[in-house]
C-alpha cells in the first residue's frame, strides 16, 4: 500500500487589517509629500518672479540705452496693497506710453497673478521717498539716489543706484 501525502493548500491574499494598515501608511506619506511639495512650490514660484522682475529690469535698462530713449518699470498700489504687476512705459515723464510690445507683457503691463505664481507677493517697493518708478534714462543709467529694492515673499531685490544693477537676498 501506498502511502497517502495530504498536501495543505494556505490561502493566499491579504487580511482586512493588513489592508487598512497598508491604506492608512500610504494615506500618511501622501499627506506628508503634499505638504513638502506645496512649501517647494511657493519657493519656486517665487524664484520665478525674482527671474521675471530682474530679467525685465535688465532689459529695460538695455532698450533705455539702445533706443536712446526712457524706461521707466512703475509698480502701484490699491488700498495699501502692492497690484501683483508693473506697467513699462517708454519716453519722458510728460511723454510717456506704454511699451505694448514688451515681452512678457499684455499692453505693457507684465502679471505676477498666474498659475505660476500665484503664490507670490509684492510686499514693498521703493525707490527712494517711497517712490515706486524705477527710470532708465537714455545711456542705461538708473534715476534712483540711493538704494532701490522690491520686496517679495521673502527675498528682497535690492537695485543700485546709478547702474541700475541688482542683487538678491
Amino acid at each position: 500500500m501506498a502511502k497517502r501525502k495530504i498536501i495543505k493548500f494556505r490561502e493566499q491574499g491579504f487580511t482586512l487589517i493588513e489592508l487598512i494598515i497598508v491604506i492608512v501608511f500610504i494615506g500618511i506619506f501622501a499627506s506628508v509629500a503634499l505638504t513638502r511639495t506645496q512649501l517647494g512650490l511657493s519657493v519656486i514660484q517665487e524664484q520665478i518672479a525674482i527671474d521675471q522682475i530682474t530679467n525685465d529690469i535688465d532689459f529695460a535698462r538695455s532698450m533705455a540705452f539702445a533706443n536712446h530713449d526712457t524706461i521707466t518699470i512703475q509698480f502701484s498700489k490699491n488700498n495699501g496693497v502692492f497690484d501683483k504687476s508693473y506697467a513699462l512705459y517708454k519716453g519722458p515723464n510728460q511723454d510717456r506710453v506704454l511699451i505694448s510690445d514688451f515681452p512678457n507683457s499684455s499692453n505693457g503691463v507684465v502679471s505676477l497673478d498666474d498659475y505660476k505664481m500665484r503664490e507670490v507677493k509684492i510686499k514693498s517697493v521703493n525707490f527712494g521717498n517711497n517712490n515706486y518708478e524705477l527710470q532708465f534714462i537714455p545711456l542705461g543709467d538708473c534715476n534712483i539716489g540711493s538704494e532701490g529694492s522690491i520686496v517679495l515673499n521673502s527675498k528682497t531685490i535690492k537695485i543700485e543706484p546709478i547702474t541700475g544693477k541688482w542683487t538678491v537676498n
